[in-house]
């Protein structure tokens, strides 16, 4: 049942009238028909239908022309969305016309009631598919200007970058922190901005290796007029929907809150060399911790070693060892160094706060 759906049947016809109002009636619609166009115009105004169809000959004005009146009237502005299907007869013109004016659909003279139910119950699926489709994007438009908006007041300079490294979009405050204008940050490489440039990128691009994001990124970038700015710099992979990385979101705080204030460059790279020495020690702790591992497990299998005492302290080697290794693998993933004191007047890396 069609209870909730309107038709407006418009035909100069009393036969073709009553018989379409008995029909659409019967499967629970609510047809109202209309003896010729005028007629038409102004039920469509008061009703609000779901569907008008329209008789091309009418006595008055034509089918084509009560279109062409509602798509122009004010009084049917806000229901421009309505759809219309067209009833010709031998003569009133070809269905690529009628289609080309903006008709959903066309049927012929002479047609059963039940031809004409169908064509109806098509349309309404399909206007409705349209409503939908319309609405997504129109959701879709108002969340990426939400987004935009709030990039754009973002106090954080924020970029973001194709899968090389190359920025495809910077915000106001990134334009304002650099002294760049967008369309002169957009198609540069971020090293370029880096004081330390590609060897510092690189170092970087290692990070988001291992862990897909960098976080709290110490750094220093130079402004195009030549002073040198310290930040926090943030890292996220952007991905798709099928997981592949598209490029990066770059979100960088300068470090006090002072803008363009100088920079100790001392403090940058005393942790930049931290970070090169734990890479450094979990390369060369690691290579021999490797066959160490392998020919524990060796004599732990090997069947000729009967003795629970030596078994018992090849256990504790390679439980010693596996630590050894975990202790290096957190190594590498050092971003932001930590130290916390070890004795008076001695610190020691915090290997589990840098990582």
């Amino acid at each position: 049942m069609q209870k909730d759906k309107r038709i407006i049947y418009i035909d100069h016809t009393q036969k073709y009238r009553k018989k379409v109002k008995g029909a659409f009636s019967q499967k629970g619609y609510d047809c109202i028909p209309c003896s010729c166009g005028y007629e038409g115009l102004q039920q469509i105004a008061q009703t609000n239908p779901d569907v008008v169809v329209v008789e091309c000959s009418l006595s008055d004005i034509s089918g084509e022309e009560v279109y062409s009146r509602f798509l122009t009237d004010n009084r049917f502005h806000s229901i421009r969305d309505i759809p219309f299907i067209a009833i010709t007869n031998n003569g009133d013109g070809n269905k690529p016309e009628l289609f080309s004016l903006g008709f959903s659909a066309c049927l012929r003279k002479p047609f059963r009631a039940k031809e004409l139910i169908e064509f109806v119950e098509n349309v309404l699926v399909s206007n409705k598919l349209k409503k939908q489709e319309v609405n997504f994007w129109k959701t879709v438009l108002e969340a990426r200007d939400f987004l935009e908006s709030v990039v754009e007041s973002s106090t954080d300079s924020i970029i973001v970058t194709d899968n090389v490294g190359i920025a495809t979009y910077c915000n106001r405050a990134s334009e304002e922190m650099l002294g760049y204008r967008f369309e002169e940050v957009v198609g540069q490489r971020v090293s370029h901005f880096l004081e330390k440039g590609s060897s510092e990128l690189l170092r970087i691009a290692a990070f988001m290796r291992r862990r897909n994001k960098v976080q709290n990124y110490k750094t220093v970038v130079i402004r195009k007029d030549g002073h040198k700015i310290p930040i926090n710099l943030s890292i996220s992979s952007m991905k798709n929907g099928n997981g592949k990385a598209m490029g990066a979101l770059v979100v960088s705080k300068i470090i006090g809150g002072k803008e363009f204030t100088e920079y100790d460059t001392n403090e940058s790279d005393r942790l930049a060399a931290i970070v090169e020495t734990a890479v450094a020690v979990n390369h060369e702790i690691n290579n021999p911790l490797v066959p160490i591992l392998g020919n524990v497990q060796f004599l732990l299998q090997d069947e000729s070693i009967a003795s629970e005492d030596i078994k018992r302290r090849l256990r504790i080697i390679m439980s010693n060892a596996r630590r050894i290794r975990n202790i290096t693998q957190k190594l590498a993933r050092i971003t932001h160094p930590v130290t916390k004191e070890y004795l008076r007047g001695t610190r020691m890396l915090d290997i589990e706060a840098s990582t």
